[in-house]
């Protein structure tokens, strides 16, 4: 009898998906053309097309995957329960836990592509609304305090992500942590 090997699995729409964060990660937006996709993936364009009729559409749909995976994800998972100091403390240990390089990789993207810009903008509004939220649970700020430390820490965030401090990645997490300590009331810095 024979040997034959499996058939080789199938790439799906979320492989090319997380296939193209890695890329984005690794080589920026220069490693998002279907040439470089099918080289990494060892797939033809053939098997892209199959999912997507051009790189526009991959594109739009790489950040919608971006924005599931690096924004509402999180926001699901902080949000099965907890006091609101506790699930900030959560958010903040699964935002850090991320991979910053895709976050400046897809803001780059959408310097260059119009679509990309607008999911980034629209992320940007949801996160900066859902640590609103957080900070106004917490009962210990009033609505306008509440917007304004979380536009603070969401702006933060971001720079730490997109400055070029010299600092390793961990280094740039500590920052962040520390300057998160130094902002945030005794009571949620997770403390007794």
């Amino acid at each position: 009898m024979a040997v034959t090997s499996p058939a080789p699995r199938r790439f799906r729409q979320t492989d090319w998906l997380a296939l193209g964060l890695t890329a984005l990660a690794e080589q920026g937006p220069s490693g998002l053309t279907i040439e470089a996709l099918c080289r990494r993936a060892g797939k033809t364009k053939g098997s892209f097309y199959a999912h997507f009729p051009a790189i526009e559409a991959y594109l739009a749909a790489l950040a919608g995957h971006w924005r599931e995976t690096h924004t509402l994800r999180l926001m699901q998972e902080v949000d099965k329960g907890g006091a609101a100091q506790d699930r900030l403390i959560a958010l903040d240990r699964m935002a850090l836990s991320l991979d910053m390089r895709a976050e400046q990789g897809m803001r780059r993207l959408a310097q260059l592509d119009a679509g990309v810009a607008t999911i980034c903008a629209e992320v940007d509004r949801e996160r900066v609304g859902y640590l609103e939220k957080l900070h106004g649970e917490s009962g210990r700020f009033t609505p306008e305090e509440a917007l304004a430390l979380a536009r603070v820490e969401y702006a933060a965030f971001i720079g730490f992500q997109q400055l070029d401090l010299g600092l390793s990645q961990d280094d740039l997490h500590e920052c962040y942590a520390t300057f998160m300590r130094l902002v945030a009331p005794p009571s949620f810095r997770g403390r007794p």
